[in-house]
């Protein structure tokens, strides 16, 4: 009997369960697997044949997702990504709301305000930072339902997914990390980008690193960045192992970002000009690699995120072809 086909089978059906679960899926699936092998063969030994009849009868690995995951009739985002969903939102949910309140309270240290006036600004920011949060993340979700996208639908014995090496396998907490980036990323930048500013200690002065206007100017490219780059992280976490589905997704969003970062950081002069005006006094005349560093942000930023870029393209391809 071919072991892997099974193997491969519970594979499918288990990947997407809470990590604690999968072990007693996969442990209550082989003993029924056996039970039903007995009842067909007897003591005959069974063959691959009896093997596919088995897994037939038991049904697609879709569905017998749905029964064990116990997320089965929510229609608007379908099975496998309802419970992964629900990840994803309270994900970017918590950063969002995070990412608000922790720039608010920088911001109310550096600009006091009236108290009253400080509560109704930070519950307006935060309850439009999450109801654009939910919309992005539900609509992304359901286009994804909708496409079938990257999951293939349609069951067949041979085109179950392997069972994954140790190289192969994405980490969660990676991908979550990925998705928490881009949220403070965006909710920073478009929210309160005020609050990276330097300090005079002789004057008592503060002086905004960045120009608010300039970066709320050009917000659609940081939106579309922070975009691609959760609808890649979403992917990854979807499939939880590199392949050519996320292999093309990370070709493709990782290079729509890099056409957003260069136009994003071309197209804008970000540096606030008083900041600029003051980078010798900041600094002092000794610091002159400080000096020069700021002087030319906006190209040593778009160097790294290039760099960046590049380096998660590379792994993505190592990783796969390595497979």
């Amino acid at each position: 009997m071919n072991q892997d086909l099974l193997e491969r089978y519970l594979y499918a059906v288990t990947r997407r369960l809470p990590e604690k679960q999968r072990e007693d899926v996969a442990q209550e699936l082989r003993g029924l697997v056996d039970d039903m092998l007995f009842d067909r063969c007897g003591d005959i030994t069974p063959t691959e044949k009896d093997l596919r009849v088995v897994l037939t009868e038991l049904g697609t690995p879709r569905e017998l997702y749905e029964k064990y995951s116990g997320d089965a009739g929510k229609c608007l985002i379908g099975q496998p990504y309802y419970s992964t969903y629900k990840l994803v939102l309270g994900i970017v949910l918590i950063c969002a709301g995070a990412g608000i309140t922790i720039a608010n309270g920088i911001l109310l240290m550096l600009e006091p305000q009236n108290g009253l006036q400080a509560v109704l600004t930070w519950l307006s920011m935060l309850w439009n930072s999450l109801i654009s949060a939910f919309a992005f993340v539900t609509l992304l979700f359901a286009f994804f339902s909708w496409r079938g996208i990257p999951v293939n639908r349609d069951f067949d014995f041979d085109s179950l997914p392997t069972v994954p090496k140790q190289r192969e396998q994405i980490s969660r907490w990676e991908c979550i990390a990925g998705i928490a980036f881009c949220i403070f990323f965006m909710v920073v930048f478009l929210g309160v980008p005020q609050v990276f500013c330097a300090w005079l200690p002789e004057t008592n002065q503060r002086i905004p690193v960045f120009d608010a206007a300039a970066i709320r100017q050009g917000w659609y490219w940081i939106a579309l960045f922070s975009v691609l780059g959760i609808a890649g992280e979403t992917v990854k976490l979807l499939e939880g192992r590199y392949n050519r589905n996320v292999l093309l997704v990370t070709l493709g969003t990782n290079f729509l970002s890099a056409v957003a970062g260069i136009l994003w950081l071309t197209q804008y002069n970000l540096m606030s000009p008083e900041f600029t005006a003051h980078l010798s006094q900041l600094f002092g005349e000794g610091e002159e690699i400080v000096v020069t560093l700021f002087s030319n942000f906006q190209i040593f930023f778009l160097c790294v995120l290039l760099f960046a870029l590049i380096l998660d393209t590379a792994e993505a391809v190592i990783r796969t072809l390595k497979k």
